[in-house]
């Protein structure tokens, strides 16, 4: 994906994408309440009490995935290498390719700046969302079941 397209998810209204994040929001409900009951049914704790804490686990590996993506970090640890050691994704290798052959020089630095600014991902925002829903559900279950 080049930086002139547009990100997948803000070629369709919001109102069109509520439907497709509710969906996976379900079935990822659904997921940690079987793999709660199962662990809590294994383990002799309870099968609420397994998937509350299933629960609590999955947002947050959500919170961590969301912030990781939306904030640039997964671009700043690309664009740190690249500056260290010279190294270059195939799709930079062709840019610079071009770059070079109109006179144009980038610096590695370049690459570094542009990781730490990240391009609009409301994907990775509603990542958040969803490991919030899913702690606060799971703090709840748990409550509900202690």
């Amino acid at each position: 994906m080049s930086p002139d397209e547009p990100f997948e998810d803000e070629i369709l209204p919001f109102r069109d994408r509520i439907p497709e994040y509710l969906t996976v929001f379900a079935i990822g409900f659904a997921i940690a309440l079987g793999v709660g009951v199962a662990l809590g049914l294994l383990t002799g704790s309870g099968a609420w009490t397994g998937s509350g804490y299933t629960m609590m686990v999955f947002g947050v590996v959500l919170l961590l995935a969301g912030g990781a993506t939306g904030g640039g970090y997964t671009h700043l640890g690309a664009g740190a290498v690249g500056a260290m050691f010279g190294a270059r994704r195939v799709d930079e290798e062709a840019q610079e390719h071009q770059d070079r052959r109109s006179g144009e020089v980038q610096d590695p630095m370049d690459r570094l700046r542009k990781g730490l600014r990240p391009e609009k991902n409301p994907r990775a925002f509603w990542q958040v969302v969803a490991g919030a829903a899913y702690i606060a559900a799971g703090i709840g279950i748990v409550t509900l079941a202690g």
